[in-house]
């Protein structure tokens, strides 16, 4: 859970509460009826969670895309195909897709 995901280099633990966990819980429980209320403060910690957060969706758009240029590096072209080509089709799924229950099955 507070592993750190290398694509965007925040845990998931401090993407959805903008802190990384304590190892150790405290042994003493924290007084917040006389914390003082700081409004900016606050707003602080929420503009850096929501960057955070930004910072972690672009570190995935990198990742997408250069998964996507390394995997298309090393395909193949897509085969050109005339009218009267012969061509072999597999059917290996058509039956259990006519089997199959369900609103989505062929025959009724």
């Amino acid at each position: 859970m507070n592993t750190v995901n290398a694509s965007t280099g925040f845990s998931g633990f401090q993407l959805k509460m903008g802190r990384s966990p304590r190892l150790v819980p405290p042994l003493v429980q924290a007084e917040f009826a006389d914390a003082p209320l700081d409004k900016k403060q606050a707003m602080l910690v929420l503009q850096q969670l929501e960057l955070d957060l930004l910072r972690a969706k672009d570190s995935l758009l990198t990742a997408k895309t250069h998964q996507a240029f390394a995997a298309n590096a090393t395909r193949n072209d897509s085969p050109v195909f005339a009218v009267d080509d012969l061509v072999m089709l597999s059917t290996a799924n058509r039956r259990r897709e006519y089997k199959a229950k369900g609103q989505d099955r062929v025959a009724k």
